[in-house]
């Protein structure tokens, strides 16, 4: 496992083909109707709808700013890698297995908003999420590209994952478990994320 999973980088160029039009071609995932932390989400692939469905982002809402606001990020976002504490499902896009020592850095430092292997870095002690232990909301999940030169303290760590026991987030978006199956195994990296009210 590499030490560093998830890179801060400004550059996603695997990832960008679909954006000139994306509601015709391509992956597209859009979050809209946001109702506080309750939002609405379709899938669709190569302009056929897969699936609506309701899921859940900030507990603040959307128009994330800082990282402790508890907000999900508006605009567009791009998929880096899946993850997971349980084994991949299936998909083709690059698969993390949370391990015990796989956290989501939101400290200060060079990992901030990075999953990383504290255990290969020597970042013992982190003060960011215990990834293994964050379910069933880690069961699976994709990073994304949000603050991708890891600006302190721009926010840190929005992904999509399962659903856990509270209708909110702290600024990631969260489906039921058997939907975030779904998108793991008929999308790749090719996938547009949106958010907009």
């Amino acid at each position: 496992m590499a030490a560093i999973l998830t890179l801060c980088t400004s550059v996603f160029t695997c990832c960008t083909s679909n954006e000139d039009n994306p509601a015709t071609k391509g992956q597209l995932l859009e979050v809209y109707d946001v109702n506080g932390s309750e939002a609405k989400a379709r899938l669709t692939i190569n302009g056929r709808k897969i699936f609506t469905t309701d899921v859940y982002v900030g507990k603040n809402g959307i128009g994330k700013a800082s990282e402790s606001d508890t907000k999900t990020p508006t605009g567009t976002l791009h998929v880096l890698r899946a993850f997971g504490v349980k084994p991949n499902p299936g998909t083709a896009i690059p698969y993390i297995d949370v391990t015990p020592s796989v956290f989501a850095c939101d400290e200060e430092g060079p990992y901030y908003n990075q999953v990383i292997d504290t255990a290969a870095v020597h970042h013992y002690g982190c003060k960011g999420e215990d990834m293994y232990h964050i379910v069933p909301q880690y069961n699976y999940g994709l990073t994304t590209d949000y603050n991708s030169e890891c600006v302190w303290p721009e926010g840190s760590n929005i992904f999509i994952h399962c659903k856990g026991p509270r209708p909110y987030t702290g600024g990631c978006i969260a489906f039921d478990e058997d939907k975030m199956i779904e998108i793991l195994r008929r999308c790749d990296l090719s996938l547009v994320i949106t958010v907009k009210e």
